[in-house]
């Protein structure tokens, strides 16, 4: 395995001292795509898993086999600027083809398209994304008095996934996923006060979706400040809306994949 240079160390060493403490994405997603491998066996570590980096690709990050007794768990860990699309998960079924593992998982800072999640539900592999990355995170740091399994783990969040998607399809057929009031000619409420934040992140939400539809891909930052134009009376002039969705980022409501594009977390 090559060596990892002392600057690399050091950054590593900053990401992994926030593992016990407070949890910014935004610092992982400017390492390295090594460092970012490095974090997430950290992370299997603490699940008492024993690792093997078998292959480093700079587009497609780094094929890790995980090992506790006789399960192994074949994961690609990717540090992406842009969305995973269905190809991280063929390579991690090859992989985990090749090496006969129990379970595929693909890992991320980022998120999946449509076409990575459908083709997850039908080849049975796990998709972590940032939001998700985020909860392994927190199972990760329970105490060791406490049950820690991944598969229970995975299982939970395909069960909340499931569920999400019900939940969705339900609001759907019924109507109800439609906002009634729309906020955007607001910015006071009959008192005088501003209207609360989660009035805000409710047409920040529809921007997104108008944009993009059901796509999950990042939007770029001139086009989202342009459709926020639209509705100055509740997001103000650009200088405002910047600051507010820095507020989101904040909030972790939404991230930057990369240079002038947002994304919701």
């Amino acid at each position: 395995m090559p060596l990892i240079s002392q600057n690399e160390i050091n950054s590593l060493d900053e990401i992994k001292s926030t593992m016990n403490m407070y949890y910014d994405l935004s610092e992982l997603d400017k390492t390295s795509g090594r460092e970012f491998e490095e974090f997430i066996i950290k992370i299997f570590e603490k699940l008492g898993y024993f690792s093997t980096v078998t292959n480093r690709s700079k587009e497609y990050g780094s094929d890790i086999m995980l090992q506790q007794s006789d399960f192994r768990i074949a994961v690609q860990a990717t540090r992406s600027n842009s969305e995973l699309n269905f190809t991280s998960v063929q390579r991690v079924l090859a992989y985990s083809r090749k090496y006969s593992s129990d379970l595929s998982a693909v890992i991320t800072n980022n998120k999946f398209v449509n076409s990575a999640k459908n083709l997850s539900k039908i080849k049975n592999v796990i998709l972590i994304d940032r939001k998700k990355l985020l909860k392994l995170i927190e199972f990760s740091n329970l105490p060791v008095t406490q049950r820690k399994d991944f598969v229970e783990f995975c299982n939970r969040i395909q069960n909340d996934t499931i569920k999400e998607e019900i939940d969705k399809k339900s609001l759907e057929f019924l109507g109800l996923n439609s906002q009634k009031t729309d906020f955007s000619l607001l910015t006071k409420n009959s008192f005088g006060r501003q209207m609360p934040i989660n009035n805000k992140k409710e047409k920040l939400f529809q921007i997104f979706k108008e944009i993009r539809g059901d796509n999950d891909v990042s939007v770029n930052e001139v086009i989202l400040l342009d459709f926020m134009e639209k509705y100055p009376l509740l997001f103000g002039n650009k200088s405002e809306s910047e600051n507010f969705l820095q507020l989101m980022i904040n909030h972790f409501v939404v991230f930057k994949p990369k240079d002038n594009y947002y994304n919701l977390v």
